[in-house]
């Protein structure tokens, strides 16, 4: 069955307008109020998504704005990807404003971190810290453990990326007040934090990490290895430039023809997309990072 987000992501023509839709309405993967941070939930996201619905169907017809948004970020990194969409949706929302974006702590040479964004509630005027970061974790065994979560990076754990987050990311606007003036000279007074993205379950399980306010309707994907692919799945290998909103029958069209028959000689986890067929073309079913046959994840 597919997500809710990808039902609402359909009514977008534009690849840009639905990866900045999917970055908004998309469920994050962990939700609460974690030590004295606000870690947005699917309902949060839900609602600013359905605030933001008018400006985003102006765009789609348009996209010209977003577009050339884009073109002037400084890397193609998938994070800073998101966070160029970040910025974009602090532009359309009738919510919050932008008012400080990368803030670099720094004194005497020392770095002390740097505060992803500064926003404004604009009906209240509640100026928050707002962390944000998007992630793609692969589960292995035990897979109620958070840190055997793993990005393609295996160095990159979920337990870890989380612990950073709740004790240092979303902390330095409360532990270095004074460095923060420097930029911003309201007072902080509220810290948020959300994490979008997808966790990989391996075929032969559903167990989540535990211990974490996972998000119970997060985006979930398949890992396997080649060898265990079904031989009659028609597969769509993608870059990072793919991987938030899923894919639709022009994506499905546009990518075909070059993507296929990739698998067997990738000699590192690559993502896939899974299509099926229906009546209105080809849609994305599933979707999957496949392993070659080699790949061991590491110890504990």
């Amino acid at each position: 069955m597919r997500h809710e987000t990808s039902k609402l992501l359909d009514q977008f023509k534009h690849r840009s307008v639905r990866d900045l839709a999917w970055v908004i309405v998309s469920p994050p993967l962990v939700s609460g109020n974690l030590d004295d941070v606000h870690w947005w939930s699917y309902e949060d996201c839900l609602a600013e998504f359905d605030d933001c619905l008018i400006a985003l169907k102006i765009l789609d017809k348009d996209p010209q704005p977003l577009i050339t948004h884009l073109a002037s970020l400084k890397n193609n990194r998938l994070g800073s990807i998101f966070e160029g969409f970040m910025s974009y949706w602090l532009k359309i929302s009738p919510n919050y404003q932008e008012l400080y974006q990368n803030i670099q702590l720094i004194e005497d040479k020392h770095t002390y971190g740097e505060i992803d964004f500064i926003i404004q509630e604009i009906t209240t005027g509640k100026v928050i810290h707002l962390e944000v970061a998007v992630k793609f974790y692969l589960g292995s065994a035990p897979y109620e453990d958070a840190y055997r979560w793993f990005g393609t990076n295996t160095k990159d754990q979920l337990g870890k990326k989380i612990d950073h987050l709740r004790t240092k990311q979303t902390q330095l606007s409360k532990n270095y007040p004074e460095q923060i003036k420097k930029y911003c000279s309201q007072a902080i007074d509220a810290k948020q934090c959300f994490i979008k993205g997808r966790l990989f379950y391996p075929e032969d399980s559903n167990t989540a990490p535990q211990n974490l306010s996972l998000t119970d309707n997060h985006l979930r994907g398949r890992w396997c290895y080649i060898n265990e692919k079904a031989k009659s799945d028609k597969l769509i290998k993608i870059n990072k430039s793919h991987w938030l909103a899923d894919l639709n029958a022009f994506d499905i069209n546009h990518l075909g023809a070059s993507s296929q028959g990739s698998i067997d000689d990738i000699d590192r986890a690559e993502c896939f997309v899974k299509c099926k067929e229906n009546t209105h073309g080809d849609y994305e079913e599933q979707r999957y990072f496949y392993l070659p046959n080699t790949f061991t994840f590491p110890k504990n």
